[in-house]
């Protein structure tokens, strides 16, 4: 197994964010977290990537234990986080956004290969790799986020609510291109509201309600619960 995490609990300050999580992620497997808002999903992710430290629990990755470590050397292990909200480097270009990416590397070969790999499959990002970020569109920020994260070459890539106030011909692209992602042998963590479509691209899926997992399972019984179903696809 990737990823283990056991029975965590999340706290800021004296208020419980998270309260006794445990999830798997397996090799190249593709797994989403579904949920209302304040039901624990991002900082879930956040705890994952090192940005919060769990008050219990663990969270082993890969057999060494990180949920102690610093988030750089979460990156270094090999997890990348794309947090919402496309936090580009405004004022810099689409290659100069990706190569900040590949910071804890020194590998420059294999860095130029990866850059040229994300320009593959970023089109609209080779077409305006000199173009400064803040002048994008939402759309095309979100892939320079997403190709950013990619070029830490992780093994696991968490994503944080990737389709939020996109046009839905972008998060149509956005979801066909994860899939190719996953398929290349990157496990990913999805994060989104859209409970249908991360239904339809997880192979597993976690249900948080109030900190918990209320339900997980395969994704596709996941979409025919019947509470899921209500509360989450609107049916």
């Amino acid at each position: 197994m990737l990823l283990r995490v056991k029975d965590i609990h999340v706290h800021y300050g004296p208020i419980a964010a998270v309260r006794g999580i445990s999830l798997e992620v397996g090799e190249a497997d593709f797994v989403t977290i579904i949920g209302s808002n304040g039901a624990g999903k991002s900082t879930t992710l956040r705890t994952i990537s090192g940005l919060n430290h769990p008050s219990s629990g663990s969270i082993v990755f890969d057999g060494e234990p990180i949920e102690q470590l610093s988030a750089d050397r979460i990156v270094k292990l090999g997890i990348a986080h794309v947090p919402e909200g496309r936090r580009v480097f405004k004022d810099l270009s689409v290659t100069e956004n990706l190569r900040l990416g590949a910071f804890t590397r020194t590998d420059r070969d294999a860095i130029e290969a990866d850059l040229e790999q994300n320009f593959e499959r970023f089109p609209r990002l080779r077409e305006r790799k000199d173009q400064i970020a803040r002048t994008m569109s939402g759309g095309e920020q979100q892939m320079i986020a997403i190709a950013r994260a990619l070029m830490s070459a992780p093994r696991l890539l968490l994503l944080d609510e990737p389709s939020l106030g996109l046009a839905p011909v972008i998060v149509q692209e956005i979801a066909r291109i994860l899939v190719g992602i996953n398929k290349t042998g990157t496990s990913i963590i999805l994060v989104e509201q859209n409970a249908e479509l991360a239904l339809q691209l997880a192979r597993h899926g976690y249900v948080l309600e109030t900190g918990s997992v209320a339900l997980e399972g395969e994704a596709d019984g996941l979409a025919d619960n019947p509470h899921v179903r209500k509360a989450y696809l609107g049916i």
